[in-house]
């Protein structure tokens, strides 16, 4: 299991194509898993936050993606982008409720091809 004091985060989001448009973005390598939650996505010049996932209220999601065992302070090498896991949400606080709920579940995963 890693410890919390072994999590990673960054300050940017981990995926979506457009996640670099998303205002709402956590980013943290847990053990073997990058957990990723990205929202509050506004597109070019839309004047309001549009759904990133299918529903009116898909605003916010947490995907988990399997990656390498890099060292401590460098960023993960994601092995498949295809989500292990993940949730959508339609507030910041679900959001982010969530991202520390994956980080816990899957900081305890040691295989990262064993969902």
């Amino acid at each position: 299991m890693a410890h919390r004091s072994k999590w990673k985060w960054f300050g940017y989001a981990g995926h979506l194509c457009v996640g670099k448009r998303c205002a709402f973005h956590l980013s943290t390598h847990v053990g073997h898993f990058l957990v990723s939650t990205v929202g509050h996505y506004i597109p070019g010049n839309a004047d309001r936050m549009e759904p990133i996932g299918s529903g009116e209220q898909s605003l916010f999601e947490t995907m988990v993606f399997p990656c390498n065992d890099a060292e401590i302070g460098a960023d993960p090498n994601i092995i498949s982008w295809e989500s292990v896991d993940g949730e959508r949400y339609a507030t910041s606080v679900d959001a982010e409720r969530g991202h520390y709920m994956f980080c816990e579940k899957w900081s305890k995963r040691l295989d990262p091809h064993v969902n």
